[in-house]
């Protein structure tokens, strides 16, 4: 069975989103070849992406226009099948969209059986209810030299803790930190002994 990963740009702040109108201005600045290098090589073992309908409405409005035709992860972001968890199932405006139907996580194991690793982009609401429920496997985070001081932070309303093991952190052109946490393998014998 495939993991569910959740990929996030973060702010210092924890915000994974600026205010209206600026939402994503703070990570302009700060992206570099070499980071379109490293998502290009991570979704390169995706079976498919996940996202709520407000990501999913955001990003099919560039990346299968001809405005998106010269980005480097072009083809990437449209090859590869978008999953939607969302209340509308009309995903059509993105050719190879899915809609998950009227139960999206009880949809997830028989997903993640069928299609190997599945990323979560954006979908802050879907990424707390994920959480909360404990299906995320792995949390890769791009962490920006920002403090934004509004905008929507990634866990705002979870309530569940929980510990990870880091399994890579690097800093690229920019200042830009990645860092990779997994939840800690549990052997057979049920006790946590942490990742290796």
């Amino acid at each position: 069975m495939g993991q569910l990963i959740v990929y996030e740009f973060l702010s210092l702040d924890g915000r994974f989103e600026g205010p209206p109108g600026a939402e994503m201005d703070w990570v302009q600045s700060h992206f570099s070849g070499e980071l379109e290098n490293d998502l290009a090589d991570q979704y390169a073992s995706l079976g498919a992406f996940l996202m709520g309908r407000r990501t999913f409405d955001s990003l099919a409005s560039y990346w299968p226009t001809p405005a998106a035709s010269q980005e480097h992860l072009v083809h990437s972001m449209n090859a590869i099948p978008k999953l939607v968890a969302s209340h509308q199932s009309d995903v059509s405006q993105w050719p190879n969209s899915y809609h998950l139907g009227d139960e999206p996580v009880a949809a997830l194991p028989n997903e993640l059986q069928a299609r190997g690793d599945i990323m979560v982009i954006g979908s802050g609401d879907l990424v707390n209810q994920l959480a909360g429920a404990d299906l995320v496997d792995e949390y890769r985070l791009l962490i920006f030299p920002e403090i934004l001081g509004a905008g929507r932070r990634l866990f705002d309303t979870l309530t569940r803790p929980a510990s990870l093991a880091t399994h890579r952190n690097e800093i690229f052109p920019g200042g830009v930190v990645a860092l990779h946490c997994r939840k800690p393998r549990v052997p057979r014998d049920g006790r946590n002994r942490g990742q290796a």
